[in-house]
């Protein structure tokens, strides 16, 4: 809240409703957190745009009341709030992840292997106070037919239209769009040139049926790719899961690994394949038209991973007796998660996901930002990125700085 409440000027204090709460959560996946505005309103005073949802937070912000207690002080026991959200409360469980992952306390940054709750509680917040829609992806129908100032920012550029401007059918369509809907904000497209670096690639040269570059994701663990990148052969593992110990290691030793997904975590795959001597491992989805985000924490794990479709996977893997040569590099000459106008990515896989597609940053941004639908363990404790423009863009408006030595004092904020 100190964090948020440093960066974002509000008159009106914001309330937050937060609670653990027993979500979702199997030996493989888990919620980790969810949040939402309280309420959205439309045309009140000092509204910028009429027939807009704004959430409870910046609509009170560009009122400079409180427009959810108008007859109620915020410290009233009986005020509602103004952001609800709830942490997994499953998450310090053996059961939940299968035990290998734990809520991390501290607010120092040094979570090691377990989930920072500090970076969950900014993401979380992060959709309270505005990163998120009113439109519902599977029938494309906006809150009472009117769009949020969201909304007016989301641009596929297959159709040339904001969400705002489309029907229904239009919005369905665009809602697994994917990599072509984008956050055309002014203020975030001029942020994403210092935040965002050159874009993770796959490119094979060899042979000549599979020449081209490849859509990928990266992992969230392990090192970043380099402009140089890793350059090699590509070769299968035994077991293709990669699962247990690799025991084609003569194989693997010195090339590129190729694994299915599937059965195990994605760190235990790549530690295998790490440990008979691959330079990088390139993950093949197991469901159509899906390319995996690699979520994981391994401190030990020194070799790149990218993840790619199963069409993408089984194509590589039918052409491997022959020499595939394939170069993973991060191409500078793009912004990784933007299109080349530089505007971000908005996250809508082909396979619409409930809860993480249309409001999040797309997971082929590099670095990994705060608010893409999985919780990478690089994230800083103590930035909110690409984040803070977003909030700009839909209206609100930065802090007042600290207090000067000549003793002036900022505007109130917002905690």
């Amino acid at each position: 809240a100190a964090i948020w409440g440093s960066l974002l000027e509000s008159k009106v204090d914001i309330l937050v409703d937060a609670s653990f709460a027993s979500l979702d959560c199997t030996a493989n996946s888990a919620v980790l957190g969810q949040a939402s505005a309280s309420t959205i309103i439309r045309n009140f005073d000092s509204a910028p745009q009429q027939n807009v949802w704004y959430p409870a937070a910046l609509a009170d912000a560009i009122a400079g009341k409180d427009l959810v207690n108008p007859t109620k002080p915020i410290t009233d026991p009986t005020s509602k709030p103004h952001i609800v959200a709830q942490f997994n409360s499953q998450l310090d469980s053996p059961s939940c992840l299968s035990g290998s992952l734990a809520w991390y306390y501290g607010t120092d940054g040094n979570h090691g292997a377990k989930q920072d709750l500090l970076v969950v509680l900014l993401h979380e917040l992060g959709h309270g106070l505005g990163f998120i829609g009113v439109t519902d992806g599977t029938t494309g129908i906006m809150s009472n037919n009117f769009p949020s100032v969201f909304e007016q920012h989301m641009f596929d550029s297959t159709a040339g239209l904001h969400w705002n401007q489309m029907t229904n059918a239009q919005r369905i369509t665009s809602a697994t769009n994917d990599q072509k809907v984008v956050w055309d904000g002014t203020s975030t497209t001029a942020a994403a040139l210092k935040f965002l670096g050159g874009t993770p690639t796959l490119r094979i040269s060899a042979p000549a049926s599979l020449v081209k570059t490849y859509q990928i994701n990266t992992a969230a663990f392990g090192p970043k790719l380099t402009v140089a990148g890793v350059n090699g052969t590509v070769a299968a593992t035994q077991p293709i899961d990669g699962c247990a110990a690799i025991t084609n290691g003569g194989s693997i030793s010195g090339r590129i690994a190729l694994i299915d997904r599937g059965t195990c975590n994605f760190t235990v795959k790549v530690k295998n394949a790490q440990l008979a001597g691959a330079t990088a491992v390139i993950i093949a989805d197991n469901v159509v038209a899906s390319i995996p985000p690699l979520g994981g924490t391994d401190d030990t794990i020194s070799i790149p991973t990218i993840g790619v479709s199963q069409a993408d996977g089984a194509a590589i893997r039918a052409a491997l007796g022959s020499n595939v040569t394939a170069l993973i590099f991060a191409d500078s000459s793009l912004l990784a998660g933007a299109d080349t106008s530089g505007h971000p990515k908005l996250y809508v896989p082909t396979t619409f996901s409930d809860g993480s597609s249309m409001y999040h940053w797309d997971v082929s941004a590099s670095p990994n930002l705060l608010m893409e639908p999985n919780i990478s363990s690089d994230l800083p404790s103590n930035s909110v990125d690409l984040t803070l423009n977003e909030m700009l863009d839909i209206g609100w408006t930065m802090a007042a700085p600290a207090p000067s030595p000549t003793g002036r004092q900022p505007g109130r904020r917002g905690h």
